[in-house]
């Protein structure tokens, strides 16, 4: 089991306080459930099932623009400062 930092700044940024309360569930759960790496794997239906309420790949792309980055490979995302946020300044 992972454990994580979180922002609890985060509610005070206009880009998530705007958000609707189901793409609000979704960046906690994406947070939560990526890698180490802070990649994702796209799993929108059971996204969907454990928040309660559907949610889109394209309207969570839309609305997380600037917090993600879609992979080439285009079945992952890479959370937009994620590392630096968990492990401060990775070291060789």
């Amino acid at each position: 089991m992972a454990k994580r930092f979180t922002d609890t700044d985060k509610w005070n940024r206009p880009w998530f306080r705007k958000l609707p309360q189901a793409y609000k569930l979704l960046w906690s759960y994406i947070t939560d459930k990526c890698d180490i790496a802070g990649v994702w794997y796209i799993d929108f239906e059971l996204a969907s099932f454990l928040i309660g309420e559907e949610v889109t790949q394209a309207e969570a792309v839309h609305l997380f623009d600037k917090q993600i980055k879609v992979l080439p490979c285009g079945s992952r995302w890479l959370l937009n400062g994620f590392i630096p946020f968990q492990y401060g300044q990775l070291v060789p």
